[in-house]
Order: C-alpha cells, then structure tokens, then sequence
C-alpha cells in the first residue's frame, strides 16, 4: 500500500502541481499487492474543499452553475439553477438528496444517491451505466466517479467496488498523514492563486 509518512514527506517537498498529480493519480490508479498498478480504476476524480472548490482534480472534471430544464409535465418544462458546487457539499456532508430541484448534478453526470454512510460522511452514488463516490474528512471531499462501458488496464470494467475503495483508501492516507492541514494552508487560503489544477 502506500506509506503515509512517506506520503505526508513528500507532499511538503514537491511543487503545487506536482501534488495535483500525485493525489489524482491515487485517485484513478489502485496500487496491487505485486507492486504494479492497474490504472484507469474511475473515469474521473477530484478532491475538493468542503464547499464545492476544486483543489484537485482529472482532466475535463468541473463543477459548473447554469439553468437547467427540468420536466413538470408531458406539455411542461420548468427552468431551474443548478450550483454542482453546493449539491455535492450537501450531498456529501448531510446525506440528503439535495435542495437543488435538478437533482443530483456533478460535471454535468445526473446522479441518483444510492445509500449514505452519516459516521463516514460517505455517498454512493448512481448514474446510468455506473455510479459515484463521496467522502469526507475533516476539512476536504475526496470524490470518485466509474462508467461501467469504460475499461481499465487489465481489460475489466470500471466498477463500484473499486471506485469506493480508492476514495475510502485517499482519505485514509490524508488522515494518517496529516495532509489535511497541509491542503488547507497551501489551497484553500490561496484559492484566488490555486482555484483549479489540472493534471
């Protein structure tokens, strides 16, 4: 597995973008008890500050606000303002479906909220062909997302299990290497600098 010493070491060493790419690179690759690593284990993956910033996070992952047209009836549409933002900080920190009238909205995927862990603040979540995972620690959201028609490097399909594992297993490492405090210092009190960094 990965050492959180090591870990913690390292990510008071290494450039701002260098830790984007460590961390989401934990996020899309699981580390095999041989040494190797499978990788493509989610399609998409970010760690966030608890309101919705983006900290960290994979190519093409955003969190958007815009008007959305949700259906009222067979003749009716309805418009109404989705903050992906708030949606996955209320999801994730009160277990509640959301207030958002759109649903369940990230990156523009329409989820569906499977079952909520309140002792680990953790969401499973649901999407046509695949599904969503959210947990949070004290100070960030670690959150993960599979499609199940996308493959991984030994050929199976992206799946629940292996999505769940990789966001309890980050913020795991966080926790045991006090990398909070350290994303806290360095991101969240120099958004305005660091609003969104790419691998």
């Amino acid at each position: 597995g990965i050492n959180a010493e090591y870990m913690g070491l390292l990510f008071k060493k290494i450039d701002m973008a260098g830790w984007g790419e460590y961390i989401t690179g934990m996020i899309q690759n699981k580390q095999l008890p041989d040494g190797t690593w499978l990788q493509n284990v989610v399609q998409e993956g970010a760690i966030l500050a608890q309101d919705g910033t983006i900290l960290a996070s994979t190519p093409g992952f955003t969190l958007n606000e815009y008007d959305y047209d949700i259906q009222v009836d067979e003749a009716t549409k309805k418009k109404v303002h989705v903050n992906e933002k708030t949606i996955i900080s209320e999801v994730v920190l009160n277990g509640k479906s959301t207030s958002s009238e759109a649903g369940i909205r990230i990156n523009n995927f329409k989820y569906m909220l499977a079952n909520y862990d309140t002792g680990k603040k953790l969401a499973y979540l649901s999407k046509l062909r695949g599904g969503a995972c959210a947990m949070a620690t004290k100070t960030v959201i670690v959150y993960a997302a599979y499609t199940s028609t996308l493959k991984m490097s030994d050929g199976r399909e992206q799946n629940a299990g292996l999505c769940n594992e990789v966001v309890e297993k980050v913020c795991a490492t966080l926790l045991a290497s006090g990398c909070q405090t350290f994303i806290t210092e360095h991101y969240i009190k120099l958004s305005h600098k660091l609003s969104l960094i790419h691998i």
